[in-house]
């Protein structure tokens, strides 16, 4: 019996110790003391997410139609770049004053503020002391077409006449800016070697514009709208298929359709120059169309033909009309040459009009001559 008692308290103990275990087991898991893993964020994260501030994206400016040139830095006699940002009203250098303004021709005086406020290079001061006139002509947006004549002096007769031109692209700065100074190389030099007539901005529309472009308003290239032969037939048909209709290239709806173009082609036709000197930008090259020898070098540009293209002042005046014209292409379109540079190629410039002049002079009064 005693045997037996002990047997069933044995036996009473275990049972009552395997329910204490299974108790805790179930308890545990019931109320466990570590955080489960939570696969999700926590609530309170995700208001966080939701709430914190992002940074702002800044807008992309667009790709421009053409890559950008290097920056050059410029050399300690290399003025700044050309083009302002914008012009600053309380700099009295820029502001015309009562002394320079010629208030009889509002339309130069006008032209002069606006071109002194876009070329770090031609204060407004600079151009109204290159006394130009107001041609008559007119840009589309009715802004003045400004020119400079140097007439034959008295006692001595010119070899010929030339016609120096800048700025037929609005975005070539340099070919403005280098125009301007050589016009006060003649305003203090001239001796009545040459006749002259300057044009140092024919597409004041496009270089006067806040940003400006190469095409006039009208988004015409002056420069492929002159009416070479064939101008219909070529003209459009190379700029869809040889420029893939570049806007920057585009030639216009018509030859001579722009009052810029057409202007230009009076000048030449009632002036009768025997050279006409293109400035452009940034080819650093010398360019020729026409007769009579071209110029080797002006300066460090050096003489690489490009070529004609329909409608272009080349085709047109040098192949159509056989007028020798020389294309000045500077090295940047937005820094100026140094002034050592500058002389240089004018130098050159007129060492070749001496040269060269003349003989165009002799083979058209040849060819103006009445048969027997």
């Amino acid at each position: 019996m005693l045997r037996f008692l002990r047997v069933l308290t044995y036996a009473s103990s275990l049972i009552a110790a395997l329910g204490l275990i299974s108790c805790t087991t179930n308890t545990e898991k019931a109320n466990p003391t570590k955080a489960p893993v939570v696969s999700e964020p926590q609530p309170e994260l995700i208001t966080q997410a939701k709430t914190k501030p992002q940074p702002a994206v800044e807008p992309q400016e667009p790709l421009p139609e053409k890559p950008p040139a290097p920056v050059e830095q410029p050399k300690p006699d290399t003025p700044a770049l050309l083009e302002r940002p914008s012009a600053k009203a309380d700099n009295p250098s820029k502001t015309p004053t009562s002394s320079t303004v010629n208030t009889s021709n509002d339309a130069i005086a006008g032209l002069c503020k606006e071109i002194g406020d876009k070329l770090g290079s031609v204060t407004v001061d600079n151009c109204l002391q290159a006394s130009l006139r107001d041609s008559g002509g007119r840009s589309i947006l009715d802004r003045a077409i400004a020119i400079k004549k140097f007439d034959p002096q008295d006692d001595k007769q010119p070899l010929g006449r030339v016609l120096l031109m800048g700025g037929i692209h609005g975005d070539e700065y340099s070919s403005v800016s280098i125009v301007f100074r050589w016009l006060e190389t003649l305003n203090e030099h001239h001796s009545g070697l040459f006749e002259w007539m300057v044009v140092p901005l024919l597409n004041p529309d496009g270089l006067l514009r806040k940003k400006s472009q190469r095409q006039n308003d009208a988004g015409v290239d002056l420069n492929r709208n002159f009416p070479t032969p064939d101008w219909r037939a070529d003209a459009l048909n190379y700029w869809r298929n040889r420029t893939y209709s570049n806007p920057r290239r585009y030639p216009g709806p018509n030859a001579s359709s722009e009052p810029e173009t057409r202007w230009f082609i009076e000048q030449i036709e009632s002036f009768k120059p025997d050279a006409i000197v293109a400035v452009h930008a940034p080819h650093s090259l010398v360019d020729y169309d026409g007769p009579q020898r071209p110029p080797h070098k002006l300066g460090r540009l050096y003489l690489q033909e490009l070529g004609i293209y329909p409608g272009s002042l080349g085709n047109y005046a040098g192949v159509a009309k056989d007028i020798p014209v020389v294309t000045i292409e500077l090295s940047s379109a937005g820094i100026m040459p140094p002034s050592s540079e500058i002389s240089s190629m004018w130098s050159d410039l007129i060492a070749w009009l001496q040269r060269e002049v003349p003989k165009q002079r002799l083979a058209r009064s040849q060819e103006n001559e009445p048969e027997d």
